[in-house]
């Protein structure tokens, strides 16, 4: 079953972004690693929001993390809804696949591993 947990903003200038959406959302900042700052809801109930720094002009600036207990089956059912898979990446103590939905919008299907996932 897919969850949205997160949002994730592209930005050439993330320490800029992360600033302004700590303050405008009341979130507290989560040390991650290069290139993403993460900002989380104080009370866990809100989507995590990650910032990203992008030096190219990325397909959109947002897009939706959707967290899975089993993202190989979601992946593949969401192929059979008309959803394209661009990239599989590994990154810190994660994995996720990039996709396309039909309309061309990218959005990421993530392992929903470790404590700041699980739901």
């Amino acid at each position: 079953m897919l969850r949205l947990r997160g949002i994730t903003v592209d930005t050439p200038e993330p320490e800029q972004l992360a600033g302004f959406w700590t303050e405008a959302l009341g979130y507290d900042r989560r040390n991650l690693w290069e290139p993403y700052i993460g900002l989380k809801d104080p009370s866990g109930k809100d989507p995590l929001v990650t910032i990203q720094r992008s030096q190219e002009r990325p397909a959109n600036h947002l897009h939706l993390d959707l967290y899975s207990d089993d993202p190989d089956a979601d992946v593949g059912r969401l192929e059979a809804l008309g959803a394209t898979r661009v990239q599989r990446f590994s990154e810190g103590d994660t994995w996720w696949w990039v996709m396309r939905d039909p309309g061309g919008n990218e959005f990421c299907v993530i392992y929903a591993e470790g404590p700041e996932r699980a739901v």
